[in-house]
């Protein structure tokens, strides 16, 4: 397992941390590389509550619950790491290897294939990516659009035409992908769960028949919240709430 530690301090560095911040970094790598990982878990966790939330911060402390047996809290900040910089690398590979770990093997229905290339092509940059190819396309197709208006040669209209249109529609797939992509962090959360076991209801009361048992480190979407309890969902379909404590948030 791999671990960030001159990016890291670098990206701290360059925000203007404090310099505690960068301190009890360099000690939470250190402590990584001796081999005491809870105490760089702690340090880690310390330099997070300071206001700092990087993907490199969030990928070391995957690191270090993964080397304590912590598979939970492991893919939940890999997870988190993802968001910040999905397509990454290392971040996929240890979640892989993190995944492989826990007990629940859930199947996935099947989607239509086009949905499937839509949600890979989507996934390659963050929101902030994809307003900033919005703002590129936008721009090409401005000069586009001049060139054709102010050119005298018939072959420069021509060229400057289906240029614009090219543009134009990279500018529509970019703005379709920044709005879903940023209505799906508004309005769609997902959970890992953090308990060895829990016992999935069937509805959101303690006393409510057991829908199914789940076990720590599989990935949920979180549909609903009511006084404590969180309504899941499954990759193959199931349904059923689960005590808001027992996962973390993505």
């Amino acid at each position: 397992m791999k671990i960030k530690f001159i990016l890291l301090l670098l990206i701290l560095t360059a925000v203007g941390y404090s310099q505690p911040s960068v301190s009890q970094l360099k000690e939470a790598n250190h402590l990584y590389k001796v081999g005491d990982y809870k105490e760089s878990i702690a340090l880690y966790d310390s330099v997070l509550h300071q206001g700092y939330s990087g993907a490199s911060l969030f990928y070391n402390l995957g690191n270090a619950y993964y080397r304590t047996g912590n598979f939970g809290m492991s893919i939940l900040n890999y997870e988190k790491a993802l968001q910040i910089t999905p397509g990454d690398e290392d971040i996929l590979h240890n979640l892989a290897v993190a995944n492989s770990k826990i007990v629940d093997k859930v199947d996935i229905v099947p989607k239509f294939f086009l949905f499937t290339w839509w949600e890979a092509f989507e996934s390659l940059l963050t929101p902030k990516g994809w307003k900033v190819e919005l703002f590129i396309f936008y721009l090409l197709l401005l000069i586009s659009s001049g060139l054709f208006f102010t050119a005298k040669k018939v072959m420069m209209k021509k060229y400057s035409f289906f240029s614009g249109i090219m543009f134009l529609s990279f500018f529509l797939l970019s703005l379709a992908l920044y709005t879903t992509k940023q209505n799906q962090l508004s309005t769609v959360k997902y959970g890992v769960v953090l308990n060895q076991v829990v016992n999935v209801k069937s509805s959101p009361d303690a006393k409510s028949s057991d829908a199914f048992i789940l076990h720590e480190g599989i990935k949920v979407k979180v549909e609903d919240n009511l006084e404590g309890w969180a309504k899941i969902r499954l990759t193959d379909g199931k349904i059923g709430w689960l005590e808001s404590h027992t996962i973390g948030i993505i």
